[in-house]
């Protein structure tokens, strides 16, 4: 193919990027350049091709019809670019292996043993990535992931670490100053929630009213709405038993002397290409030991059904 009769590639980063957000600005920001740099870019686009992709105004542009056509290829011709790295990646790069996990699994499970992982495989770097939200394997360089959810991924291969009870937390002084009677009234306590995956815990318990009683807290993730209930702001929900060693050092207590079965579990999820690698092997079976040696609670609670809790 002549490459010379077909327009730059080098100029479609900055034209699909100032296409995607509309904003030249934007465009810059995203690509670590100025956006006259962007304006150099597309001007050489828009020659190279004879056509106007924008329609340029005083505080907005948009696309042409020329553009808008354009738009399109360029996104399928940087998105199989994007998909053949990432797949050059986990099929060649064996020297380090990258595993998102949710910011509690991440900072209070795993980066405490995070040195006895190459015990298991020598010589590979696990680059651990704490976030909130799932990782994305068609878009990311992510090998695997640690996810709480139903395992209900169909495109994914789900190995299950360790399955998951609830139960309403907070901190031993808030608990001795507060009336905890019957789970229906929950709803007079401060509850503290967390994004996205617990704005409405209180339902696991049976609650018909969570949009009466005192003030709510919402925090940016369940790690933060932990420390809260921890530092006495009121009650929040614990996934157990990863919350269990916060229980048994009394950074938190249980009102209620009870934990509720849920269908979520932890799960190691990868793309299904990756499902043979003995690196993946390794890692699942490291981290279901971290699981299975999570505390058992020290103090006697009773398991429960949802079923049983509904009114």
């Amino acid at each position: 193919m002549d490459y010379r009769k077909t327009p730059p590639l080098q100029l479609l980063p900055a034209f699909e990027a100032a296409a995607r957000h509309l904003s030249f600005k934007a465009a810059a920001a995203e690509l670590s350049v100025t956006a006259p740099a962007i304006g150099q870019k597309i001007k050489a686009f828009e020659e190279w091709l004879q056509a106007p992709l924008f329609e340029r105004h005083t505080r907005q542009v948009r696309l042409t019809a020329e553009g808008q056509f354009y738009f399109e290829v360029a996104q399928r011709v940087l998105g199989a670019h994007r998909e053949g790295y990432l797949s050059y990646r986990r099929r060649f790069d064996c020297s380090t292996l990258h595993v998102s996990a949710p910011l509690f699994v991440a900072q209070d499970l795993i980066m405490p043993h995070y040195l006895e992982f190459n015990d298991y495989l020598p010589g590979l770097e696990l680059r651990l990535e704490a976030r909130m939200s799932f990782a994305d394997f068609d878009a990311e360089p992510i090998d695997a992931a640690v996810r709480f959810g139903d395992g209900d991924w169909p495109d994914l291969d789900c190995r299950k670490l360790c399955g998951a009870s609830v139960a309403p937390v907070c901190s031993p002084s808030y608990a001795a100053s507060h009336a905890f009677t019957e789970f229906d009234q929950l709803h007079k306590h401060r509850l503290i929630y967390a994004q996205p995956a617990m704005l409405a815990w209180e339902r696991h318990f049976g609650q018909e009213r969570c949009d009466v009683g005192a003030e709510r807290i919402t925090c940016d993730s369940y790690l933060a709405a932990l420390k809260a209930a921890s530092d006495g702001l009121g009650v929040a929900l614990a996934i157990l038993p990863t919350a269990n060693g916060w229980v048994n050092d009394n950074r938190l207590t249980l009102p209620f002397p009870i934990q509720v079965r849920t269908n979520k579990s932890y799960w190691l999820v990868t793309p299904k290409a990756s499902r043979s690698k003995p690196e993946i092997d390794a890692l699942y079976t490291w981290l279901k030991g971290l699981f299975d040696k999570l505390p058992p609670l020290n103090q006697p609670v009773s398991t429960l059904d949802q079923n049983s809790l509904k009114r």
